[in-house]
């Protein structure tokens, strides 16, 4: 199990969300549930470099991002971006913050029943957060966190969310199957030997 964690950079404001993987569908999901977590679009997002986000490393700050991600900063109008390799400084929120996880939340380990209750724990603590002050600071998060928002000239959600998945065009074969991901699926007969979209989410296949 992964947790996808995002914070904003001033306020130290928190979202986790459980995935089953760190594949890049399991990112696009859990961005997208952030956003709507946080009710706004920040104009920047910031990544370390993983391969399911990044496809390929330039000279710099230079990035190819992974297609899907692309399509999911486009769709929301952010500008993604990317830390430079091995720069932990430049990400200390977000460490930070798997720090708090492992202390402050999952200190002594949660039983929960599903990933549903897992994700529902964590917003809760996510949102119980928002009432505390970090050390050093004056105004809890909360607060903060609306400044963040005011000061990032933040965006509002778009009227739809993202389709959250990885796509593929496909062909179906006369035996009902296509493959998808190295995997082969039967489709409803009147698709045999048909050009399909195969989409893959975080929880299945359409």
């Amino acid at each position: 199990m992964a947790v996808l964690i995002a914070v904003w950079a001033y306020s130290y404001g928190p979202f986790a969300m459980a995935l089953p993987t760190e594949r890049t569908e399991a990112i696009l999901a859990g961005m997208v549930e952030a956003f709507e977590f946080f009710g706004c679009v920040p104009r920047e997002v910031w990544w370390d470099n993983p391969t399911t986000v990044v496809a390929e490393i330039f000279k710099g700050r230079s990035r190819r991002p992974h297609p899907r991600y692309a399509a999911l900063a486009s769709h929301y109008n952010f500008e993604p971006l990317f830390c430079m390799p091995a720069r932990g400084n430049e990400k200390p929120h977000v460490e930070n913050r798997v720090y708090d996880l492992q202390r402050r939340w999952a200190t002594p380990v949660p039983r929960m029943r599903d990933v549903a209750e897992l994700n529902a724990y964590l917003r809760h603590c996510c949102l119980k957060d928002r009432e505390r002050t970090v050390a050093g600071q004056t105004q809890p998060i909360g607060l903060r966190f609306e400044q963040d928002r005011t000061a990032a000239l933040a965006l509002p959600l778009p009227a739809r969310p993202f389709d959250a998945c990885i796509h593929q065009a496909a062909l179906v074969d006369k035996y009902q199957m296509v493959r998808f991901d190295s995997v082969r699926y039967s489709v409803p007969r009147t698709w045999a030997v048909q050009a399909v979209t195969v989409k893959g989410y975080v929880d299945g296949v359409e």
